[in-house]
């Protein structure tokens, strides 16, 4: 249960008073650093992450001018150069941070729209997105221009992914002169399912289209050791996201745009910025925002506390994780796994629950009282279901025991 805020004083607590906020602010918070909190995209950050949060915050350096960021900005080029190698990109891919998943879907397709340079009239691009696609995909359509009638909703197979077929029926379909943007998915936010970015990228030189890679979830596959083969193709895509916030241990918001093409990433995001010169290029140069945190320097020393090989390792442990959940939600006479799972997300549902929703709505309820076991419950086409993210690095089978076990009781 929790408490109302306590009303803003008159009068100021000073330093001496904190604790006592922290305290309420602790208490009265979700706790992400729980493994039973298994139902969502979100866990707590490596305590590394944590404390160097604090410290870029005391700083409080802004990449909007490099004499205001010297090290963060270098940090930054150096991220970006990280990830596009370890994402086994060729060279020319440009990139930088964004504050969080949406605003980075927004600047890739705000490029793929032609950015700053655009001089042709934006209802004649289309959007191409799977039905899973994640809500800021549309969102971003419609905040450039795209309206509702050429957002088109691509049909996938049951657990999330695009068919290639119905992608063909519809860049066949769109009007002659239409600017078709695809965009695909590496990491489904309800399935964490992956498109197959190969063939999408295939039909999209056919069909002379923008490939967008929203890969916010699945980019942490750039530090795997066993399941990179998922990333195959995403060098033949024209933009990419990542989303460091998610799977990689650091506070949210962190997020990357990555565009194809070091002069296109300069003519479509790049804009001059006269209040202060410098011999070396600002970072706010690029991109939507102006004034932005040095997010990189928090990953960058998490990377360095983690260390690549390590946290490779807690990415290839979840998909295990999720794989062997799968296994035994197959053996319940209660449960019933959707899906095989490609990452650490497995969608289930009770075999008898009612589509609409209220049952699972209820066992979610019991078990949050419960105090152990929570998952989310989501909706996928016209059924509802509950759905397990297995991100926390605590994670163990036991726990997935504890959940079948937790489920079945209730249902």
């Amino acid at each position: 249960q929790y408490e109302a805020p306590h009303e803003i004083p008159e009068n100021g607590c000073g330093l001496a008073g904190m604790p006592a906020i922290w305290r309420t602010i602790t208490e009265q918070s979700a706790h992400l650093a729980t493994p039973w909190m298994s139902g969502h995209m979100d866990t707590a950050p490596h305590p590394a992450a944590a404390l160097t949060q604090g410290l870029v915050a005391g700083l409080n350096n802004n990449l909007l001018f490099r004499e205001l960021s010297p090290f963060a900005s270098q940090i930054e080029e150096q991220l970006i150069a990280f990830f596009s190698a370890r994402l086994d990109l060729s060279d020319g891919w440009q990139g930088l941070f964004a504050s969080g998943g949406s605003l980075a879907n927004l600047t890739a397709l705000f490029a793929a729209v032609g950015g700053f340079s655009a001089d042709e009239d934006r209802d004649r691009f289309h959007l191409l997105m799977p039905e899973s696609g994640h809500l800021s995909l549309s969102k971003s359509a419609i905040v450039l221009g795209i309206g509702a009638s050429r957002i088109h909703k691509l049909t996938c197979d049951e657990a999330g992914r695009i068919d290639c077929d119905a992608l063909r029926l519809a860049l066949g379909g769109l009007p002659v002169g239409a600017r078709p943007i695809v965009a695909s998915v590496l990491g489904t936010t309800i399935h964490g399912s992956v498109d197959d970015i190969k063939g999408i990228s295939a039909l999209c030189r056919e069909y002379d289209a923008w490939h967008h890679v929203d890969a916010i979830y699945g980019a942490a596959l750039a530090v795997s050791g066993r399941f990179k083969d998922f990333l195959t193709g995403l060098d033949d895509a024209n933009s990419i996201v990542l989303g460091p916030q998610k799977w990689m241990y650091v506070p949210r918001v962190s997020a990357i745009t990555l565009i194809k093409g070091k002069d296109l990433f300069d003519q479509r995001l790049g804009s001059s910025l006269p209040y202060s010169l410098g011999e070396q290029e600002h970072r706010g140069r690029w991109g939507i925002q102006g004034s932005r945190p040095a997010d990189a320097v928090v990953l960058w020393a998490t990377l360095h506390a983690i260390g690549i090989r390590a946290l490779g390792d807690a990415v290839d442990h979840a998909i295990d994780l999720a794989r062997a959940f799968h296994v035994r939600l197959t053996k319940s006479e209660i449960l019933q796994p959707t899906h095989i799972p490609d990452l650490n997300l497995q969608v289930f549902r009770v075999k008898d629950a009612d589509h609409d929703g209220h049952r699972l709505g209820e066992i979610q309820r019991r078990l949050s009282e419960g105090g152990r076991t929570w998952m989310s419950v989501s909706r996928w086409r016209s059924e509802t279901f509950l759905r397990a993210v297995l991100l926390s690095p605590s994670l163990t089978t036991e726990h997935l025991d504890a959940f079948v076990s937790d489920v079945e009781a209730l249902a």
